[in-house]
């Protein structure tokens, strides 16, 4: 239970870091539907790789379309690869 709460920390505090650099007013609950399903250590991984690519593409840290756009490539990659679909579902009329 200990390792599970943890883990569930863990998620948060990503999730926050998501939407604090990255919420474009767009990506709320894409980012919430990446954090609740990819394992902790992919959304570890793609935002440090986002860090990098925003740096060695100099976005500004004001451009948060830019970076949302780069994060939420790199989560759908990550997605993809371990066969987890992160899109939202539309409800029929």
């Amino acid at each position: 239970m200990d390792r599970f709460l943890e883990q569930q920390t863990k998620r948060i505090g990503l999730l926050q870091t998501m939407l604090d650099d990255f919420d474009d007013g767009k990506s709320k609950s894409f980012y919430c539907v990446a954090a609740a399903l990819l394992p902790a250590t992919a959304l570890e991984d793609s935002l440090h790789r986002v860090q990098r690519q925003i740096k060695e593409d100099k976005v500004k840290s004001a451009d948060v379309k830019t970076k949302a756009g780069i994060l939420r490539g790199l989560l759908d990659d990550c997605a993809a690869k371990t066969g987890i679909d992160l899109k939202l579902r539309q409800k029929p009329k």
